[in-house]
């Protein structure tokens, strides 16, 4: 499964929430996949919006290493148009290019789009597909 910006973000920022648990259960699952874009937006993101917090982000990002696969970019895919926000057509192109079978993203633009391969899930839904897991 690959995991959104959105997703890593709460995570970094509030590791007691939902996307933290999801993290956490994806990190634990088969495979969680971020691509290198996922990561610099990540770091561009807090860095303009949580100014103060880039210690514990970039602490976040130093551990990715070792908890996910990380992935390069991808070239231009098919139904990346139907997402309304360019931005996002770099994660999708990744999700397609990896055959991940899961996208895990906050987003509406993706959550809202119709695509269904590979499956988009919020935090939340993923969450309920996946089996207790223990809080470290």
């Amino acid at each position: 499964m690959l995991l959104d910006t959105n997703v890593l973000v709460s995570a970094a920022l509030f590791p007691d929430g939902v996307a933290a648990r999801a993290f956490e259960a994806a990190v634990w699952g088969d495979e969680a996949l971020v691509p290198r874009y996922v990561i610099s937006e990540l770091v561009d993101v807090c860095a303009r919006k949580f100014p103060s917090r880039m210690g514990a982000i970039r602490r976040f990002v130093q551990s990715l290493s070792g908890a996910v696969e990380i992935i390069a970019d991808a070239a231009e895919v098919s139904g990346e148009g139907v997402i309304r926000d360019a931005k996002d057509w770099p994660i999708w192109r990744a999700a397609k290019a990896s055959r991940a079978d899961i996208l895990v993203t906050g987003d509406k633009d993706f959550l809202e789009s119709g695509l269904t391969d590979p499956q988009i899930l919020s935090p939340a839904q993923f969450l309920a597909t996946q089996p207790r897991i223990r809080r470290r």
